[in-house]
């Protein structure tokens, strides 16, 4: 065989050789390359707030509320989510649209947009965009 047939053959067998590869470690690569993050349970702080008590009088009480702080408003607040992507469970982010009332030592209160028992990001290697496939760490 000449040398001018080996090298389609050999250029052949090396593409389909990293073919296979790339197919075998295809889950490995994918999840190289989504942000890896760290997520928390939302966090509560206490809010002052006024009610009259049974004598009329106007009283001040304190109440534990979701809160978020400044900083994480302005980045925006993302909480995790499973979905079905590819016929497998994935997780995911969402950028919480968050409403926000009193303010106090550096917490607002969210009135809307948490609830209790999501898992909102509090670090990511990565910029994060809403509905992003993320892995967590």
């Amino acid at each position: 065989m000449s040398i001018s047939k080996k090298i389609p053959i050999t250029a052949a067998v090396l593409f389909f050789a990293a073919m296979i590869a790339l197919t075998a470690f295809a889950r490995d690569i994918h999840n190289s390359m989504l942000p890896n993050v760290e997520v928390e349970r939302v966090r509560q702080a206490y809010f002052p707030f006024e009610y009259y008590d049974e004598n009329g009088e106007l009283q001040t009480g304190s109440q534990e509320r979701i809160a978020v702080t400044a900083e994480e408003l302005e980045n925006g607040v993302y909480i995790l989510y499973k979905d079905m992507k590819n016929g497998e469970e994935r997780t995911f982010v969402r950028l919480a649209s968050i409403t926000v009332g009193a303010e106090k030592d550096g917490y607002f209160e969210v009135v809307s947009g948490l609830n209790h028992s999501d898992k909102v990001v509090t670090v990511a290697d990565k910029p994060l965009t809403d509905g992003c496939e993320v892995a967590v760490g």
